[in-house]
């Protein structure tokens, strides 16, 4: 009873701290993701310490649940046909976006003194994307259905897909095992043939099963089904080499073309507004500041954030045809991906430990200030009124 106590208070620890960041960033006219990041610093581990270290497994769980449920709520508002018409600007996006941070990263740490994998583990957290945070900001937004929302959508979903083929690759060569050719092509014909998959006869599959739940035993029976469906193809494309939340946006995408729709869209509002906030407090609780107590990490630091957003920004300004600014913004973040990556390459043990901390507090700045950034150029775009605040996104579309 005692241990089933301690965990409760832990999760009311944590989700009060995400009420409270959000609620403080959103008065200060920002995302309220920005409060509830900079909450996780402050309750974690190198801040207060108020999350005792055996409750992190249960916290991981429901942060990658947030994260799911984010995406397949953010799915459910994009139908494929508006993903398809952004789909070339989306791949140069994407692939820019890989390219430009790969080469600044690996520039940066090889002549700064690492070795080729250490360098190679830095540049593929320079890679990684947070299709989660900016997802967050553009639905706080409301602002989803807009071109821009579409192209920086499709771009995650595809800088997904080549990140896992760098990090295949990086991997291999960090194992000491060479460069795996044969794994490589595994990974990427694994990945293409899953959306494939999913965009042809998953999406012929929602539409029969819509028909079949039309008049279901249970009046949740449709609910209940798409939300097995979410986890079902998060944990398929989890298994196949991609990140989780791109199962949860994919499924999410075929289930907007169904009559069920905006019902389990009014659902996952209030779903989300209980799990998401997890996910962003625990992107917060990875960083521990204690690391940077001199200058010169400060310093570097500065130097490496500078050079991860830059790469991006690039990316988005050279691969867009219209608003380069906001999409190559919002491909910056890098949150839970980045410190992914860093914890793969400490584990192993080919990252320091000062390059590890500086990696994942990279990830930590970028997803900070891309937030705010972002819903600021996004707010200048919108007519006058039409956007005017963060949290319910329910502003009017143009």
């Amino acid at each position: 009873m005692e241990h089933a106590s301690g965990g409760l208070l832990t999760l009311f620890i944590v989700f009060f701290a995400s009420i409270v960041g959000g609620e403080v960033s959103m008065r200060l006219r920002m995302p309220a993701v920005v409060g509830q990041i900079l909450a996780g610093v402050a309750i974690g581990a190198s801040g207060l310490n108020w999350v005792p270290t055996d409750s992190m497994p249960v916290l991981n769980v429901l942060s990658e649940l947030g994260a799911v449920f984010l995406l397949f709520a953010v799915g459910i508002e994009t139908p494929f046909e508006k993903i398809g018409q952004v789909g070339a600007e989306a791949f140069r996006v994407a692939l820019l976006g890989v390219l430009i941070p790969f080469v600044l990263g690996f520039g940066w740490a090889f002549w700064g003194g690492s070795k080729a994998p250490e360098a190679a583990f830095v540049a593929s957290a320079f890679v990684a994307t947070s299709a989660g945070i900016t997802a967050k900001v553009l639905s706080e937004l409301g602002v989803l259905d807009k071109r821009f929302a579409q192209v920086i959508l499709g771009a995650a979903v595809i800088d997904d897909v080549l990140a896992m083929l760098i990090l295949t690759v990086v991997s291999s060569l960090a194992k000491g095992s060479g460069v795996d050719l044969w794994s490589i092509f595994l990974v990427l014909v694994q990945a293409i043939g899953f959306i494939f998959v999913l965009m042809t006869l998953g999406r012929k599959a929602a539409k029969r099963g819509g028909k079949l739940l039309g008049k279901p035993m249970s009046p949740l029976s449709p609910w209940s089904l798409s939300i097995a469906m979410c986890i079902g193809v998060a944990v398929l494309a989890s298994y196949l080499g991609l990140a989780a939340i791109i199962g949860a946006f994919l499924i999410g995408m075929i289930l907007a073309e169904t009559e069920y729709q905006e019902w389990i869209h009014e659902k996952l509002v209030d779903l989300n507004e209980f799990i998401v906030p997890f996910f962003f407090v625990v992107v917060g609780m990875s960083v521990d500041i204690r690391a940077f107590g001199s200058f010169s990490m400060i310093g570097t630091l500065l130097l490496i954030t500078v050079l991860a957003t830059l790469g991006k920004l690039a990316g988005g300004w050279l691969g867009a045809k219209e608003d380069r600014a906001i999409i190559g913004i919002g491909m910056v973040p890098r949150g839970e991906v980045g410190v992914i990556v860093a914890s793969l390459g400490k584990a192993f043990g080919v990252l320091s430990a000062a390059t590890y901390s500086l990696l994942v507090a990279m990830s930590l700045l970028t997803s900070v200030i891309a937030a705010p950034v972002l819903a600021s150029l996004i707010s200048k775009r919108t007519t006058s009124g039409q956007v005017d605040g963060f949290g319910d996104g329910s502003g009017e579309q143009t």
